[in-house]
């Protein structure tokens, strides 16, 4: 380390620690950008980046890869047409862990399973779009099962944060 004076003042230059303080800054300053850059796409819940969709035919789910904790989140499910009452299969994990809140159109009845419940719609003459709005009530990956109830199932996985 080089020390100079200047008017009586010793002055402590260290070059080596001044290059990496440098360095550390502006990989602060990277690592900011980035987390604002993810906010903005929705790394951390609501934006492009958390929604995600999932087939298998009859049925399309499109979710919240990324929830907020008492945060209303939403499921679409699309179903193709058939014939008779539509019957949605929905999991365990999603009545429980979710707190399903409102189900858009409303459910005709409900069946009660050990796995979950089935929910009753009427036959439309083309494809039924139903959209299921739930709360989620503890934080953690959760694992929700969506599909047609005697038929394929969708298991998708979902990030509730705080």
């Amino acid at each position: 380390m080089a020390l100079s004076r200047t008017d009586g003042v010793e002055v402590g230059f260290d070059e080596t620690f001044e290059r990496k303080w440098i360095r550390f800054e502006h990989y602060v300053w990277l690592g900011m950008i980035a987390l604002v850059a993810g906010g903005l796409a929705g790394v951390f819940g609501r934006g492009p980046a958390a929604r995600s969709s999932t087939r298998i035919f009859p049925v399309q789910v499109e979710y919240e890869r990324i929830a907020r904790y008492q945060t209303p989140t939403q499921f679409i499910v699309t179903v193709a047409a058939g014939s008779g009452r539509r019957r949605l299969f929905i999991g365990r994990q999603l009545l429980d862990r979710l707190s399903l809140q409102n189900v858009v159109p409303q459910p005709a009845g409900a069946e009660p399973r050990d796995d979950g419940a089935v929910l009753l719609f009427p036959e439309e003459s083309g494809g039924t779009r139903i959209i299921l709005v739930a709360q989620p009530s503890s934080v953690g990956v959760i694992d929700n099962t969506i599909g047609v109830a005697d038929g394929p199932r969708i298991t998708f996985r979902q990030l509730v944060l705080p």
